[in-house]
């Protein structure tokens, strides 16, 4: 069933900008945007109406008519727009037009205003919900088969109808609904549009965000998994996995606080982010553990690599709180064969052994 457009109990961000910014401002309620689009379409277009009127017949009885129902329409529009209840105005509107204008201006003019009926359809399959949507559809046929049967047999005599003003509210009557339906078909398809695009960037945001760890930045290991299936599906050698660890972190934690921490914890990632080589990836593996994903590179280019980052992060303790801050590091090179897990186990099994050794150390052969 389609949802209802005119819900007013969701209407955040409905207050900023003016109307015309509204129409595509997506935090704007739908249904309010669809209202400010059936509420300008059905304004001028009978706005129009009643000026063609007055061109073509002069200040006559269903001319008023039309002046009259114009002012609902606008009266309608701005009191939806202004009460936030524009599922109510919307209906009056659609009411108004579709079992009390468009028929009674049929019943007078005839042929030359037929098209107001498709107008009518269009508005009720465009603007309704579809339980609505089918009973208005329903009974406006009935109306407008109604109105046609009773113009043939029992025509009025309201307005003198000649060949010429014939002609002219027939082309008047489609031009409106030329204007209103083209109107309302680019005005919703531009904001489909803008609702499309704004979709794929969240969609693209809560990617990034379910790939990256929040205070870092960097790969998380949801991420690291997957990377790592791509890697041999395309048979890479020379790969190699380095886990780090900041030594003695949690004496950092509790001497200087969570929040220095923290710092100190995205200060480390840019360092790694600094000093990566070839198409390595750096990982917050969780807590104050970081891998380093490395493919085709030698054990001396690593070794140099981690070298420049121990030194960058020495620096970093000396400038912040002069002392020296150190890592360890265990690393591990993926073999034919060898399962991920695996390579986090063994990679991690050297990581203690430079801990055991007196952390401040790189283990890549045991």
């Amino acid at each position: 069933m389609k949802k209802n457009s005119f819900d007013p109990e969701n209407q955040a961000g409905s207050e900023r900008g003016t109307v015309m910014n509204r129409l595509f401002d997506t935090s704007v309620n739908v249904g309010l945007r669809q209202f400010y689009v059936l509420g300008a379409a059905g304004s001028i277009g009978n706005l129009f109406g009643f000026v063609g009127n007055v061109y073509i017949y002069g200040l006559s009885a269903p001319t008023i008519f039309c002046a009259l129902c114009t002012l609902v329409i606008f009266g309608m529009t701005f009191w939806g727009i202004r009460s936030r209840h524009v599922k109510r105005a919307a209906y009056v509107i659609i009411t108004l037009i579709t079992f009390f204008e468009f028929p009674i201006l049929y019943y007078i003019y005839q042929t030359g205003t037929i098209v107001y009926m498709v107008l009518a359809m269009v508005a009720i399959a465009t603007f309704l919900p579809t339980t609505a949507a089918v009973i208005f559809g329903c009974l406006a046929f009935l109306v407008d088969m109604s109105a046609t049967i009773l113009a043939y047999y029992h025509p009025v005599d309201v307005e003198l109808v000649t060949a010429e003003s014939e002609l002219n509210s027939t082309l008047c009557s489609l031009m409106i609904v030329l204007f209103s339906v083209f109107t309302i078909t680019i005005i919703l398809n531009m904001q489909q549009k803008k609702q499309a695009e704004e979709l794929t960037s969240l969609s693209r945001q809560l990617e990034q965000a379910a790939d990256h760890d929040a205070l870092t930045g960097l790969y998380n290991r949801r991420y690291l998994n997957r990377y790592l299936e791509r890697l041999a599906q395309k048979g890479k050698k020379d790969v190699y996995a380095a886990l780090i660890d900041l030594d003695f972190f949690k004496k950092v934690n509790d001497e200087y606080g969570h929040a220095f921490g923290d710092e100190v914890l995205i200060e480390f990632a840019r360092i790694l982010e600094r000093n990566l080589i070839a198409d390595g990836i750096a990982v917050r593996f969780g807590g104050e553990e970081f891998m380093l994903i490395l493919p085709d590179v030698t054990e001396e280019e690593i070794r140099h690599m981690l070298a420049k980052m121990s030194a960058d992060y020495r620096l970093f303790g000396k400038q912040k709180k002069n002392r020296a801050f150190t890592f360890s590091c265990g690393v591990e090179q993926f073999a034919d064969g060898m399962d991920v897990s695996d390579v986090y186990r063994q990679a991690d099994e050297k990581l203690y052994l430079a801990k055991e050794r007196g952390r401040d150390r790189v283990i890549i052969n045991r």
